[in-house]
């Protein structure tokens, strides 16, 4: 919610239903509610669906909430009455936002009903569907057609990975945003130990499969390539359901697995989460298809390494190789493969390799991408055409592999104690904190000094100049010597110098700690612990002083409202952070009327604009790091020039520090 939107509701099951869906819905209701003057109402399923559908019990055994509820919430739909519908949506009209929970088709004609009231009563609502599955794992007759009126209907839908943005796209979306599904673990914290959460026991390496078992999940699969590794056991705990649950118990009860596995038939109480996976060494999730699912980050969050295939949002949350093993789905030999990687001495060195998941991180990102899907903002188109885009993306490629390559081998080079680890490596020099890009000779010294201190160099020569001033800023002004500092790259590109050679100096060990937002990204990409996300700088849903730096080379002359960025940055910089950006200047600016480039009109700053930018940083407690006279202004040559507009002009680096 940005501006007066401060009314919201949330439509879609909570406590006493069971299940990840239910502990979302009320997780975001709660984040909603968080911000300042936030109205938030979370209206849930007095009946969610016919019993057909859902063979298990579809409420929390003992009626034990498994997180904290949500007030106020109300029960006030239910499957099977339209008058429920339509009643929900009149009631729902004064707010400014409601969010959709969309699980199965048969709830579409409810929500349908409730997007009709709404519309009767006249509401200016924005309203965005959060769709976990765009379209059912075991599908009906008439499933999509339901599905597509649903998409239709609203402003904006937000879906969890990228090949559910293509469905939701081809099934009526107009809006669709991508955004990781961020976590609501049940269960609460890990059991203490000596040993992380692990117990002590006797026997082979336990492994857990959790979760209602289903046929998409492939636990059978798990259960034939249980027979190729005679070192594991198996614990299935969940209910089974329908022909995959028969199929289960048959497997189970074989001559050559009944001694090594264990069914615990049942919904797991989050209670019970704990003591459960601290009795285990890995989590196994077989399954032959996905959309997205947290369950490997519960995993991560007491200390288990993953088994994974590569279907839904397993790729983008295991590490394989280093707190997991990835394989390619609906294949046993595969799976068997993957659980001998896991047995092979692989389990410690998983283990070790485990972080915790972030809890709240990921939520700012996902509050963003709904802000994003109600305002009807999209991913900008990238410029240039197709052929420059497939060049960026070998440069990205390439730069990447660089900064890999060299990471693995300082890293065993420091182990032999052949060299200097990344904390040592020389902080870059000769560029000011503040200052003007001289001649061709400051861009020459500029390559020069990247190549000698091992820094992929920029392929365009001039930006390695302010790309070393960043470096040199966050190291000196930004962070403590520990390489912990939390650096944004704003209006980021994925093949520009910061981030990666932030990377080579250590930095990033933490996951999130360093970030690079675009309009143009969609779905997040990972590259060497750096996560590269759709984002704007004017507006990126980060939390106030969780920053210690902010990197931004080259963006704000495309059309960037510089106040607005200047403010987003003050807010998410913490006191004694540090901004450092650079742009377009010159102090004789060439005329570039009509010259557009980025969707905007190419501008490059005057000494004027650089001083009314100082003063507005100024306003918002961001102060200039050094000095901004006219000698500092003045320069000799123009060593940029921009082949694609035939401008020729410098560079400015300007840094600042949050007071």
């Amino acid at each position: 919610m940005s501006g007066q939107r401060r009314r919201a509701a949330v439509v879609g099951p909570a406590h006493p239903a069971k299940g990840g869906t239910a502990l979302h819905t009320t997780e975001l209701a709660r984040r909603l509610a968080a911000g300042p003057g936030a109205q938030v109402r979370l209206v849930s399923w007095a009946r969610q669906y016919p019993a057909v559908l859902y063979p298990g019990r579809p409420e929390v055994p003992g009626g034990v909430p498994e997180v904290p509820r949500f007030e106020p919430t109300v029960r006030s739909l239910a499957w099977n009455s339209p008058a429920s519908w339509v009643r929900t949506g009149r009631r729902l009209a004064p707010a400014d936002l409601v969010v959709l929970t969309h699980v199965v088709p048969v709830q579409v004609p409810a929500l349908l009903g409730v997007l009709a009231g709404l519309r009767s009563a006249g509401s200016a609502a924005r309203t965005v569907v959060v769709a976990h599955n765009v379209l059912p794992h075991e599908s009906r007759p008439g499933d999509a057609l339901l599905v597509r009126r649903l998409l239709s209907s609203v402003d904006g839908v937000l879906v969890h990975t990228d090949a559910q943005a293509e469905v939701a796209r081809a099934h009526g979306a107009v809006r669709v945003e991508v955004a990781d599904l961020p976590p609501h673990l049940p269960g609460g914290a890990p059991l203490p130990g000596p040993s992380g959460s692990r117990v002590a026991r006797d026997g082979g390496v336990r492994l857990l499969s959790l979760g209602v078992v289903r046929g998409y999940k492939g636990v059978d699969l798990l259960l034939e390539a249980l027979r190729a590794v005679p070192a594991a056991r198996l614990t299935i705990a969940g209910e089974l359901w329908g022909d995959a649950g028969r199929t289960v118990r048959e497997l189970a009860a074989a001559p050559d697995l009944r001694e090594r596995v264990e069914l615990r038939e049942g919904y797991v109480p989050a209670a019970d989460l704990p003591a459960l996976l601290a009795a285990h060494d890995a989590l196994v999730l077989p399954y032959r298809s996905a959309t997205a699912s947290q369950n490997a980050l519960l995993a991560f969050a007491h200390g288990l390494p993953v088994v994974a295939t590569r279907t839904g949002s397993f790729p983008a949350q295991v590490r394989d190789g280093v707190d997991g093993v990835l394989v390619e789905p609906g294949s046993v030999p595969a799976l068997a493969e993957g659980l001998l990687r896991l047995l092979d001495g692989g389990l410690q060195r998983l283990r070790e390799g485990v972080q915790a998941p972030d809890l709240e991180e990921p939520w700012f990102a996902y509050l963003a991408a709904l802000r994003r899907a109600a305002e009807g903002s999209a991913a900008a188109a990238p410029p240039g055409g197709r052929a420059l885009a497939l060049a960026k993306r070998g440069a990205e490629h390439a730069l990447w592999a660089r900064v890999g390559v060299q990471r693995r081998l300082g890293e065993r080079l420091a182990a032999r104690e052949l060299a200097a680890p990344p904390a040592r490596r020389p902080v870059p020099s000769g560029v000011p904190r503040t200052g003007v890009l001289q001649d061709a000779a400051e861009v020459a010294d500029a390559v020069a000094q990247a190549k000698r201190l091992r820094l992929p160099p920029h392929p365009d020569s001039p930006k390695n100049w302010d790309a070393l001033g960043a470096v040199a800023a966050v190291l000196t002004l930004a962070d403590d010597g520990s390489r912990s500092a939390r650096v944004l790259d704003a209006g980021s590109a994925r093949y520009s110098p910061v981030l990666p050679w932030l990377r080579l100096y250590g930095f990033g060990a933490e996951r999130g700690a360093l970030a690079g937002i675009n309009l143009e990204f969609g779905a997040p990409v990972h590259r060497d612990g750096v996560e590269f996300r759709h984002g704007d700088v004017t507006d990126t849903g980060l939390p106030d002083g969780s920053l210690d730096a902010v990197t931004c080379m080259s963006v704000i002359e495309h059309g960037v409202p510089v106040a607005a960025f200047l403010a987003e940055t003050a807010r998410v910089l913490r006191p004694g952070g540090v901004l450092c950006l650079s742009t377009d200047y010159d102090a004789d600016p060439p005329d570039t009327t009509g010259i557009t480039a980025y969707g905007a009109p190419v501008r490059i700053f005057s000494p004027a604009d650089v001083r009314e930018l100082v003063a507005q940083a100024d306003a918002v407690g961001l102060g200039l790091v050094g000095e901004l006279t006219d000698e500092v202004l003045a320069h000799p040559q123009r060593p940029v020039h921009w082949a694609r507009t035939g401008l020729d002009y410098t560079f400015v680096l300007l840094t600042f520090r949050r007071r």
